[in-house]
Parts: C-alpha cells; sequence; structure tokens
C-alpha cells in the first residue's frame, strides 16, 4: 500500500513540473518581421521614370512592383516571358525560366537582381528570377482596352498602350494572307501577318511557330481581336494569347 501511494505522490510531483513548465512566463525570441520599406515600392510609371528611352537600370537591392499577370506562356505563343499590367501602365517580364504562373495572378514582384531596359525600344524587366514572382490573389482581370489603330501608331504608344491588352474592331487579316497559317509551324518559323481596318489603318500580328495555334489558317472574316501590344523598332505587333480572343466571324469588308 506505502508503494502504491509513493508511486502515486511520484506521478503528481511530475504533473505539478509539466504544469508549472507550462505557466512559465519566460518569453522566448521570435524571429524579426520583415516590413516592406515604402520608398522600395514601384508603380510600372516609376520604372520607366527611372529608365529613360535608350538607357538601362539594374536593381541590387530588395525593389518592388505589384501588377496583374494579363498574358502567361500557357499558349506556347511566348516563353520565359510575361506580361504584367497596373492601374495606369504595363510592362514585359523577360524570366530566367519558364514559369507556372496564369493570366489573373496578382503577382508581388521583387526586382532585385533584374535589369529595366529596351530591346529594339520594346521597354522590359529583363533577368527576372522567377522565384522572386509571388502570387498574392488568383482569378482576377484586366478588361482590354477598346483602341483603334490609328491610336496605336501615335507617339505616346510607348507610355500608353506599350504592353497592355487591347481590343480593336472592325479589322480583318488581308486578302493575301487568307491562306496562310499564323506561322510555320513545320518549320519553326515566327510570322508576321496584317490585319487591316475598315479605313485601311494596318497592324502586324506577330506569332511564334511554337504558340499552340501556329500552324492553323488565319481567321477568315471580319470583327474583332483582343491581345497585347508590343513593339519593335518602330513597328506595333500584337500578340494572340487564345485563338478563340481572334473574334473574326463576320462578313469580310
Amino acid at each position: 500500500m506505502k508503494k502504491n501511494n509513493k508511486y502515486k505522490i511520484l506521478l503528481l510531483s511530475a504533473v505539478i513540473a509539466v504544469l508549472s513548465f507550462g505557466c512559465d512566463d519566460t518569453e522566448f525570441d521570435t524571429p524579426p518581421i520583415k516590413t516592406l520599406d515604402k520608398n522600395a515600392v514601384f508603380t510600372i510609371k516609376d520604372l520607366r521614370n527611372i529608365c529613360p528611352d535608350g538607357s538601362q537600370h539594374k536593381f541590387t537591392g530588395d525593389s518592388i512592383v505589384f501588377g496583374v499577370v494579363t498574358m502567361d506562356e500557357s499558349s506556347g505563343n511566348i516563353y520565359k516571358k510575361l506580361y504584367i499590367q497596373d492601374n495606369e501602365q504595363a510592362v514585359e517580364l523577360r524570366l530566367t525560366a519558364a514559369s507556372r504562373l496564369l493570366e489573373g495572378d496578382s503577382i508581388r514582384v521583387n526586382l532585385k537582381g533584374s535589369t529595366l531596359n529596351y530591346y529594339n525600344q520594346q521597354f522590359q524587366v529583363d533577368k527576372l528570377d522567377i522565384a522572386n514572382l509571388v502570387v498574392q490573389a488568383t482569378g482576377l482581370s484586366k478588361e482590354p482596352i477598346l483602341v483603334t489603330i490609328p491610336e496605336l501608331e501615335a507617339d505616346d504608344f510607348p507610355t500608353e498602350y506599350q504592353s497592355k491588352l487591347i481590343r480593336i474592331e472592325n479589322v480583318q487579316f488581308l486578302n493575301g494572307e487568307l491562306n496562310e497559317s499564323y506561322a510555320d509551324a513545320a518549320n519553326q518559323t515566327d510570322k508576321s501577318r496584317t490585319l487591316q481596318d475598315d479605313k485601311g489603318n494596318t497592324i502586324i500580328v506577330r506569332t511564334s511557330a511554337f504558340a499552340s495555334f501556329a500552324g492553323k489558317q488565319i481567321a477568315q472574316g471580319s470583327g474583332s481581336i483582343t491581345a497585347i501590344v508590343t513593339q519593335f523598332h518602330e513597328t506595333r505587333q500584337l500578340v494572340i494569347r487564345h485563338l478563340s480572343e481572334v473574334e473574326l466571324d463576320k462578313e469580310r469588308f
């Protein structure tokens, strides 16, 4: 009986010790919370301001820009590249590797190690590590801006429309291109096709040979097209996201 009481006393002592340890008021060190430096947060417009046309700027420290992905790599029409847009402007991101980000992803981009520059007059964030891209929300969207071909040829194009998601109405491919495909998939050759509006203004549609729709015959009718608009030297070019956004199913004009 005494032996059992001894065990009970030992057990009770152990429980008290555990409870006493759990109630200890000792405060343990916690890792510091890293806050975002407001001076290191930029808009896309800010990026253009710190890197005027023809120059370049390399980020050596943490610098942040936010945007919504308006074109991803899933169609194959772009590779190791994304387009993002904020409330005012848009920019092309050239990545060090392919990413799995999707249209509609709202992302935080740490620009550390990347370079702002111009590739044939197309403003871009170059050599961007995909590890620096953090998704903050999904399923968002940017509505395309309704524009005309003459507006895309205007002098303010670089800051107003470059890299943005746009929509042009009342257009069709040239008669001489109706038997052509969007690109030459067999020979892995990118191609430029020409759209014209009902007033005779024209713009290039540039398609990669690796696009999922590269070998398909170009749309035969008239209508509208939604695309990302880019620049190659002085030439404005449309980059198709999805073939479903080439809505040229009306009678030709």
